[in-house]
């Protein structure tokens, strides 16, 4: 048998080896990505968005007025005389951390 015969037969067998590993790889990736594109997690914020729009336009309606308050508060500060009631305000602490929870 001729050396040319020989290299030629083998680079043919040769050919059809490195392409089965190429087609392969191919494939894999290709399976990877569809199966990547089913099971991508999804975050729809249609629902929250609306709410807080509509939150937005309702809150804009509101006038509140603390001033007589504030000023009731901050003579209190000044005169040494304001408690901080700290049972009140973990109790309201609390009672956001559950609102924001349910989200």
């Amino acid at each position: 048998m001729d050396i040319k015969n020989l290299s030629n037969s083998l680079n043919a067998g040769r050919s059809n080896e490195v392409n089965k590993p190429q087609e392969k790889v191919a494939n894999q990736t290709t399976d990877s990505v569809s199966n990547q594109d089913s099971n991508d997690d999804r975050v729809t914020l249609t629902d929250v968005l609306a709410q807080v729009r509509d939150l937005e336009v309702k809150s804009q309606g509101v006038k509140v007025d603390n001033s007589a308050k504030i000023a009731e508060i901050k003579a209190a500060i000044a005169e040494g005389s304001y408690q901080v009631d700290a049972k009140s305000i973990a109790e309201k602490l609390v009672q956001t951390e559950v609102l924001f929870s349910k989200s």
